[in-house]
């Protein structure tokens, strides 16, 4: 528990995000955005997003309440897959997007390009696609990754179902050059499951539906979903991730079983950690940010990455054994099997 002087400190404020625009060789550019000083903060943090999102969904969290505590700690580095930072231009017709394990080969190189040392150790955060993708990446340099949290994480190649309305959202998105109400569908069945309809996720929905009307370049992200859903199995390599893993999703997901067989492939439990978050339906970051945070925050703190932190106006996450299902909690939890 935080002490009273900790809990009385004013919150530290989130520095703004300075753009960084970085040409690869292959790959065109990527454009990067950082929170912080990756040089001299003691922690950089690498985030990565999900189709149909971009940075800017990982700076609104890092901008809540409860992460104030962590601001002042850690360098947050956000990566955009290509094409798909705000009002981006079309990708050319002769653009060959990479794929999901190239992404993650060029982070390295990235990270190089923004003054971050080669033999700089980082702390990985991604959700869907980039959970994928920052995996990939711990894989290809273990030793480079301190800790992992992934949210809606993965491991398996697309199955049948998910060929069927992911194939006639790319084409529409790729050939149309714009959004569609049914590729809008899918996104938003991607993100918060079958729940969309339900009176609480109206100013949710709507956020999505300005984001991928107003903001997204519906082309490039259409390659981008083409990449992610022709992913390759790494299912079968979790057994070589040792490094302290948090996995996070919401038990009204549509991923929260392939999230929980992420979580029972890992070879130890020493370290790892999942948290389902009762009612969510698969966007913790915009259904319950605090126990996102809280959760984040106290799995960095129980694997010695991050000092005490006080979390203002909230409670504490316990962090217990689980028994029974993991979802037969009255509320969020970090839990170490």
């Amino acid at each position: 528990m935080a002490n009273s002087n900790q809990d009385a400190q004013s919150p530290t404020v989130a520095p703004q995000p300075v753009e960084k625009r970085v040409r690869t060789d292959h790959f065109g550019d990527f454009y990067c955005y950082i929170q912080g000083d990756p040089v001299h903060q003691k922690h950089v943090i690498v985030t990565f997003h999900d189709i149909g999102l971009n940075h800017t969904s990982w700076v609104k969290f890092i901008n809540t309440k409860a992460m104030a505590p962590m601001v002042g700690k850690v360098c947050f580095i956000h990566i955009n897959a290509p094409g798909q930072q705000d009002n981006a231009d079309d990708l050319p017709d002769s653009f060959r997007f990479p794929k999901m394990q190239e992404l993650a080969e060029e982070i390295p190189n990235i990270l190089k390009e923004l003054g971050v040392p080669e033999t700089r150790e980082l702390i990985g955060l991604g959700e869907g696609a980039g959970a994928n993708v920052l995996l990939r990446l711990a894989m290809k340099h273990p030793k480079r990754i301190l800790a992992l949290c992934l949210l809606e994480c993965t491991t398996t190649s697309a199955g049948f179902s998910e060929w069927g309305s992911k194939s006639v959202a790319s084409w529409q998105l790729k050939h149309g050059h714009k959004m569609t109400a049914h590729a809008e569908k899918y996104i938003l069945w991607h993100h918060l499951g079958t729940r969309t309809h339900n009176a609480e996720y109206v100013e949710i929905v709507k956020q999505y539906h300005e984001n991928l009307y107003k903001r997204m370049n519906a082309h490039n992200l259409g390659l981008f979903i083409d990449s992610f859903y022709n992913r390759t199995d790494i299912s079968n390599h979790l057994k070589e991730i040792t490094l302290p893993t948090l996995l996070v999703t919401g038990s009204k997901s549509p991923h929260v079983h392939e999230v929980e067989k992420v979580y029972e492939a890992l070879p130890s439990k020493k370290d790892s950690q999942i948290l389902i978050a009762k009612d969510v339906g698969g966007d913790i970051k915009e259904e319950n940010a605090n126990s996102l945070a809280e959760g984040l925050q106290l799995f960095l703190q129980g694997v010695g990455l991050i000092g005490s932190v006080g979390i203002p106006g909230l409670h504490q996450i316990s962090v217990k054994p689980r028994s029974g299902s993991m979802t037969d909690y009255d509320q969020p939890k970090a839990t170490n099997i």
